[in-house]
């Protein structure tokens, strides 16, 4: 086992999760770099390294993977769910045009800015707490 499949091995384990040989491959294949696939384009992914993987496995992994904080989860439109392979703080910016979904970070004293105000502004308009912010910007050009 070379370094790259320890790290994933361990990172499995820290989070609880029971390291197979599906769910090591699996985590590998999704923490290997930063992504927001959906569970079909999950399954397209891991079956072209893992051909006898169900979608069943590989939708029940995904799930545990996002309970055990192991992937993050974002939801663009009504019902379509991305996994997020990057776990760390950080927002999204999507572009209409092309579907993609790019990671970006704020410097903290402006992120803590941006989200007092737009928790304050929800409060004001729905009488609710906002838990948990986080921006999505949509990006719309030529």
């Amino acid at each position: 086992m070379d370094l790259s499949y320890q790290k994933t091995k361990e990172l499995l384990e820290s989070h609880g999760i029971r390291p197979t040989s599906q769910r090591l491959e699996m985590a590998h294949l999704l923490l290997e770099k930063h992504q927001h696939l959906f569970a079909e384009e999950v399954f397209h992914l891991v079956n072209t390294h893992f051909p006898h993987a169900s979608r069943a496995t590989i939708f029940n992994n995904l799930k545990l993977f996002a309970e055990k904080g192991l992937l993050g989860t974002l939801e663009l439109k009504s019902g379509v769910t991305h996994f997020d392979s990057n776990t760390d703080v950080h927002h999204h910016a999507l572009d209409e045009n092309s579907g993609e979904i790019v990671d970006i970070e704020l410097n903290e004293n402006l992120e803590e800015k941006v989200l007092s105000e737009l928790k304050e502004s929800y409060f004001q308009k729905t009488g609710k707490q906002l838990e948990n912010a986080k921006l999505v910007i949509t990006l719309r050009g030529k």
